[in-house]
């Protein structure tokens, strides 16, 4: 949005010489002012700093509204442009793509950690290893442990929480003992990256970085030693693919709704998988019961039944679930199960109003991977 200003000048009211205020400006210079009044259509009065100005606008600005103006153009009349206040929908999109370009998916981090473990490497680098694959393997559920508390602990240690926790944590203890944040994946996966400080330092020539950050970003920049530029990728792949994860539950402006969604390990005897995990309050239709609707989506896949999605509902004490299921065999053991299920539910209070699988997929995807509309900012 542009301001084409001729910014003639008013009566001085202070001892300012308006006229070489003009000649001081820069393009690409930064101001800060103030909308004093509008005129008439098309012509503004301005402050910047103590000068009053008249300024020509194609839009309507109510009065006493502070701006932030970039000087575009200096003659043959200067030019300003209003700096717009990044929106959320902005916020979301540059972390996704930023996240985005250096996540990396669960599975693939198993795998090259596998082949890590393979090769030859110091004792600290070897406990460095170690630690990243415990970090991993208590993440997630396992099979036996498939309960609601377990579950609700699995996704308070996921990691998406984890800067919302910090600020109650600084919120709580304001003015008194700062209290221990728990740890979960995302501080753990930041743990184990500082303690490639010391690896990295010995790698360093004359000039040593002063920090862990400056020793860790050198290190990802040049080619440096081929197993530590691997571990540095993974634990990076694995923190931002919680950062991707997190911008899913960012709120827009205009939505309400409250979102989170994660990748779920579920460790078996022989396998791991991910089981992803969407949880959401949903508009409801009838604002005023004041009763929210939540949703919970899961989709996962295994060897053995394939791909199956479920997505659960509940408003107030009633509740709808739908399976779907990608094979025959898998859709006709969903289907046997269902009596028992509606019974747990209803021993719980529920009532169900909707409880079916389907052999299919769903008429929109469950769970979505955030991505941005352009991966490519062009006003980059």
């Amino acid at each position: 949005m542009k301001i084409p200003a001729s910014l003639q000048p008013l009566l001085p009211t202070r001892s300012v010489d308006i006229p070489s205020l003009l000649k001081q400006l820069q393009v690409g210079q930064v101001l800060h002012g103030k909308v004093v009044a509008q005129v008439q259509p098309g012509l503004l009065r301005l402050q910047i700093a103590t000068t009053e100005l008249l300024a020509r606008s194609r839009v309507q600005i109510p009065e006493g509204t502070r701006l932030q103006l970039e000087v575009v153009q200096k003659s043959p009349l200067p030019e300003l442009k209003i700096i717009q206040a990044p929106t959320t929908r902005d916020t979301q999109l540059r972390a996704m793509r930023s996240a985005l370009s250096r996540q990396l998916p669960p599975a693939d981090v198993r795998q090259t950690l596998n082949s890590i473990r393979q090769q030859p490497m110091t004792g600290r680098q070897a406990e460095i290893v170690r630690q990243l694959t415990s970090v991993l393997q208590n993440s997630g559920l396992k099979a036996e442990q498939l309960t609601a508390p377990q579950l609700r602990q699995a996704v308070n240690d996921s990691g998406i929480l984890h800067e919302s926790r910090l600020l109650q944590s600084a919120a709580a203890t304001t003015g008194a003992a700062a209290q221990a944040i728990p740890a979960d994946t995302k501080m753990q996966l930041l743990q184990v990256l500082t303690l490639l400080a010391p690896e990295l330092a010995q790698k360093q020539q004359a000039g040593k970085p002063a920090n862990a950050a400056e020793l860790v970003a050198r290190a990802r920049e040049s080619a440096g030693d081929g197993l530590l530029s691997r571990l540095i990728r993974l634990i990076e792949g694995s923190v931002a693919r919680v950062q991707l994860q997190q911008t899913a539950a960012m709120p827009l402006d205009d939505s309400p709704r409250q979102a989170w969604q994660l990748d779920l390990p579920i460790h078996l005897p022989d396998e791991t998988s991910e089981a992803m995990l969407r949880i959401q309050r949903e508009s409801s239709e009838r604002e005023d019961t004041g009763t929210p609707t939540w949703s919970v989506n899961i989709a996962f896949q295994f060897d053995t039944i394939g791909t199956l999605q479920c997505r659960v509902a509940l408003a107030g004490d009633r509740v709808s679930t739908t399976f779907w299921c990608d094979r025959e065999q898998t859709h006709q053991r969903v289907e046997g199960r269902l009596p028992n299920l509606r019974r747990a539910l209803e021993a719980q209070g529920l009532e169900v109003v909707h409880l079916a699988g389907v052999l299919g997929d769903p008429p929109e995807p469950l769970i979505n991977v955030p991505r941005p509309d352009l991966l490519l900012d062009e006003r980059a």
